[in-house]
Formats: structure tokens, sequence, C-alpha cells
């Protein structure tokens, strides 16, 4: 794969959507296969990953595994997510800023693989289609999942054209029926950010 193996770890700030962060990350294959350090805090929080990211007294790893044309998203929950490909995969992952202010409807996009992570703040929705033929989309949290949160949650409709995200064939995606009904981004009620630093 063309500049998978043999990055360097380094961070860039994604500068329409404050907070967001890219990674590119070190990869190491022989034979055998491949190995990588997804995830590594000492290494990565002097290049900007928020220590506070660890305060909130909670981790949780989620892997969703999803066949080729699958599009999740996009939804934004009230916890920051480090988010990375566990596997050979691709996707073309899309983030929209869902938080009160001027970044309010700020849009990126790129592809990932394993040699890629993406720091999400809480606020900002994420979503992606699935490239390969199948892949593990990791997700690392701060919170756990609780009913009790849903009203913190937002989300805007991937199809939305404002938002300007080229998906790939869009016609064939396979979508959950909740993610086709999910609100333009006009209708979306933007997230306070006192809502978004309860740690309730």
């Amino acid at each position: 794969m063309e500049n998978f193996f043999g990055k360097e770890l380094k961070a860039r700030k994604i500068e329409n959507i404050p907070g967001m962060l890219e990674f590119d990350i070190p990869v190491h294959g022989d034979n055998r296969g491949w190995f990588k350090e997804n995830f590594q805090k000492e290494k990565m929080i002097p290049l900007g990953f928020p220590e506070e990211f660890f305060s909130y007294g909670k981790l949780q790893n989620n892997v969703s595994f999803s066949r080729k044309n699958v599009l999740r998203g996009l939804h934004a929950e009230p916890w920051d997510k480090y988010i990375s490909v566990a596997d050979t995969g691709r996707v073309l992952g899309a983030w929209v800023d869902l938080r009160e202010g001027d970044s309010f409807g700020n849009v990126y996009q790129t592809e990932i693989d394993a040699s890629k992570g993406i720091f999400v703040p809480r606020g900002v929705a994420n979503g992606f289609q699935v490239l390969s033929d199948v892949v593990s989309y990791s997700y690392l949290v701060n919170d756990y999942w609780a009913m009790e949160l849903k009203p913190k949650y937002a989300f805007v409709n991937y199809a939305d054209e404002t938002l300007g995200v080229k998906w790939h064939d869009l016609e064939n995606a396979e979508v959950s029926d909740a993610d086709k009904h999910h609100p333009l981004l006009k209708d979306v009620v933007p997230l306070k950010k006192e809502l978004l630093e309860s740690k309730a």
C-alpha cells in the first residue's frame, strides 16, 4: 500500500474544526503481516493529543465491522473519540462540527487506513463509508454508552448536499433507516458548550 509502511508518528491539526487532530501511525511489516501501536499515550500527548481525554475516568474501546459500501453516520456523541482502522481495510471518513460557535457546520473528510488515526472532539459528528471489501473500525472513547446520555447526542444527515461531502457511489451505499432520517444541517440545534463539558 502506498504510504502505508514507514511513517513517523506525527499529528496535524484540522484547522477548520477546532480540537480535531489527524495522526500518522507507524506500521511495521514483514512476511508475516504487520504490527502497529494504535495508541500510545506517552508518545501522543506531546504531539497534541489532549490529556483531558483521560480526566473523565472512563475508557471504552468499540469496534464496528462493516462490508463494502456500508455508510455509517453522521453521529455526534457527548464524548471524545480516537478512531482508526484495525485491519487492512479502508474507509472514507467525514466529520461535521455540530458545536455551538463559529465552526458549526464545518466539514473535514479524508481516507483512513491502519496508518492513520483521528482524534474527534465531543460534539463533532463522525461518519464513514467502507471502501474495501470489509473493515474493522475502532473507537476509543472516554465515556460509557448509556441510554440517559441520548439527549446529549446530535445527528446530521449524511446526504445533506450543503455539507459538500464527496461520498463514493452514494446511490449504492448501505445505510441504516435511522441514519437516512437524520435532520439536515439547517434543522440541527447546535450543541451547547456547557452540555458537552458536563461529566454527568
